[in-house]
């Protein structure tokens, strides 16, 4: 696959689910970057996030696996719970 770019690269920023079937799709994307990778999974769980306020009662949904998904794609790439800083080599 080529890399993404233009509309095509904006809309999987802005909604990443019409772009790419599943979490594990944008971490598999060759046309992506390593950054570009994290940015799309972080807006993928920030809107998975603002809609969890819709959970049912027992809290069982498609959006929580997705979201562990998404969390597992986010490890995988080695990015950093938001909040926290990679600690640096210290000489």
């Amino acid at each position: 696959m080529s890399k993404l770019r233009g509309i095509e690269l904006k809309c999987a920023q802005l909604v990443p689910s019409a772009v790419f079937a599943s979490p594990h799709a944008v971490v598999r994307s060759s046309a992506l970057s390593i950054a570009q990778k994290i940015a799309i999974l972080r807006r993928w769980e920030f809107d998975l996030r603002r809609g969890s306020m819709a959970i049912d009662a027992v809290g069982i949904n498609d959006e929580s696996h997705l979201l562990k998904e998404v969390q597992g794609g986010l490890a995988a790439l080695g990015a950093t719970p938001p909040g926290m800083v990679k600690p640096t080599a210290q000489h």
